[in-house]
């Protein structure tokens, strides 16, 4: 009977100095969740993206003809539809952002602008980026008559729409 209340008063004793032994220690905490800093804008004829602040949002841009006059190709209307609107991006998205815009070389592109000069009849997509400190912004002018893309461009074109399809489901 005596050695309960002895194994009893060991163990709390035990207890006690294991518990004075271990003061608490906070792990270090990142200044910020990588890739917050990205700030990226594309714009294309029938979409627009953007990610700012580790959430995307995606316009989908749709053109009003006039129907009693099917002849003219000049759209009398757009309306804008928010198909994802400030969708959260998660640690390793926008870590894969960040890896992409730096392995495609897209901010180190000579130029500034591509294909169709301006002001000739093309199609216009443009790439505003932000991130790490440095800026960019490049603008494509799709023509069959001109050169293709960058494929800088075309890559950071490809990742942003695997992004918009994994965060619209």
């Amino acid at each position: 009977m005596r050695v309960f209340p002895l194994l009893i008063t060991l163990l709390s004793f035990v207890i006690q100095l294991s518990g004075q032994g271990m003061a608490f220690q906070e792990l270090p905490r990142p200044a910020s969740k990588p890739g917050l800093d990205i700030y990226l804008h594309y714009d294309s004829p029938r979409d627009e993206i953007l990610i700012q602040n580790g959430k995307l949002t995606h316009i989908s841009k749709n053109y009003v003809y006039d129907e009693n006059r099917p002849w003219v190709a000049t759209p009398t209307d757009v309306s804008l539809r928010k198909v994802a609107n400030e969708v959260p991006l998660n640690g390793h998205q926008l870590t894969s952002l960040q890896e992409m815009i730096q392995g495609t070389g897209i901010m180190q592109l000579p130029a500034r602008e591509y294909g169709a000069p301006n002001g000739q009849r093309s199609y216009d997509y443009q790439m505003d980026i932000r991130s790490g400190g440095q800026s960019r912004s490049v603008t494509y002018r799709s023509n069959p008559s001109y050169a293709t893309a960058p494929p800088a461009f075309d890559h950071m074109k490809e990742y942003l729409w695997r992004l918009v399809t994994e965060a619209e489901y």
